[in-house]
């Protein structure tokens, strides 16, 4: 389907009594402009009984029309110069200012307008020389009133805008619900595997003969990490600080697991700790670091966590000093569960305001890099 005309855009939406969607909105509009021009022609028609002037209905009519129709004739001017307005970014008050030059302008034009069309369809008495002092007197008696009515076009214009903008905010929300749900379905089930439970039981079992202190507090760990995971609400974002609190238990697990071979540095600058992020943020990317990075390695490894606030920019870092990404480079790097949901939700988040690296270190391992707007949980 072609992309909806100028006009079309002011109600966006599907085919309506089978009336083409790039035409739906034109046809909505003139509507609008229809009712002005019965509304403009029913007051004229009372205002000229109760002076005792004669009042046809075609000629009122005639009249309503050349006033209302030929603002319906500048109405793609009028909002290609509000997008033109709006893209300057400036705050409320300096938009408004610059639109009183190109409201005045438009106000002369819909007077000449007027006049012209009035000729054309009433011939006055007087030819042009008559009109023209019409459109003198008129531009006048009228500017300020055109100018009302060009700006209350930019304002419709503006709150149809943002109520589709609050629509489609309300769409991605529900999408972001989703993929959240999904995420935690994930956290879960890359807890749950089998070879994680086997792994955390056999060396809790192994614990048992050497260190019974050291295997109560690793099944108490692992307790505390999935309660946590269950315990999670449906908040689209959360502080930091709670994605460390998350992130602590399974570190603990996998020390336990790992002994002397896994190293972790977590280095969280405070202020970056009321940052907002998205839930389920750094389990997945640690995880990955471990399972890809250090565990096939040989010997011991490292993995570091780090997060700080640059201006008004947020910067989260998942590195470790494993076997790093596979022969073939990055190119032949597969994104699972976890590099795809979290890439996914910031996209979803933040659009094109975020950024997700993924790069080799030297001489080996692996990094994923996060930078995303800082939103602090305190105002």
């Amino acid at each position: 389907m072609s992309r909806p005309s100028w006009l079309s855009r002011l109600l966006p939406g599907g085919s309506r009594a089978g009336v083409p969607r790039r035409w739906l909105g034109p046809v909505l509009v003139l509507a609008g402009y229809t009712v002005l021009v019965l509304v403009y022609t029913a007051q004229l028609s009372v205002y000229r009984a109760s002076r005792g002037e004669p009042s046809g209905f075609g000629e009122t009519f005639i009249v309503g029309a050349v006033e209302w129709y030929s603002w319906a004739l500048l109405t793609p001017l009028i909002l290609a110069v509000a997008r033109r307005v709006r893209a300057t970014g400036r705050p409320w008050p300096v938009q408004l200012a610059l639109h009183l030059p190109p409201g005045l302008l438009f106000a002369v034009a819909h007077m000449a307008l007027h006049a012209v069309l009035r000729h054309w369809l009433l011939a006055p008495v007087g030819g042009w020389p008559a009109s023209w002092s019409y459109f003198t007197y008129m531009l006048s008696k009228t500017t300020d009133f055109d100018l009302l009515i060009y700006l209350s076009l930019v304002g419709l214009d503006a709150a149809v805008r943002y109520s589709r903008q609050v629509r489609e905010e309300a769409v991605r929300a529900s999408q972001l619900e989703a993929q959240l749900a999904q995420a935690q379905l994930h956290l879960l089930r890359s807890q749950l595997r089998p070879h994680f439970l086997f792994n955390t039981l056999h060396a809790i079992s192994a614990l048992m003969h050497r260190d019974v202190e050291a295997a109560d507090r690793m099944v108490g760990q692992l307790s505390e990490l999935l309660r946590a995971s269950l315990e999670r609400d449906g908040r689209h974002e959360v502080p930091l600080s709670e994605e460390l609190e998350l992130l602590a238990p399974y570190l603990d697990i996998e020390r336990t697991r790992f002994s002397d071979r896994l190293h972790v540095e977590v280095d969280v600058a405070p202020e970056a700790r009321d940052a907002l992020v998205p839930p389920l943020l750094l389990q997945p990317l640690v995880e990955n670091a471990i399972r890809h990075g250090i565990a096939p390695r040989r010997g011991p490894g490292r993995v570091w966590v780090r997060a700080v606030r640059s201006g008004e920019r947020l910067s989260v870092e998942v590195r470790d000093d494993g076997v790093g990404p596979p022969s073939s480079g990055l190119e032949g790097l597969r994104e699972g569960i976890g590099l795809g949901s979290t890439r996914a939700r910031l996209e979803r988040l933040h659009g094109a305001a975020h950024s997700m690296t993924l790069a080799a270190n030297a001489p080996r391992g692996f990094s994923v890099s996060l930078s995303l707007p800082y939103r602090s949980v305190r105002p």
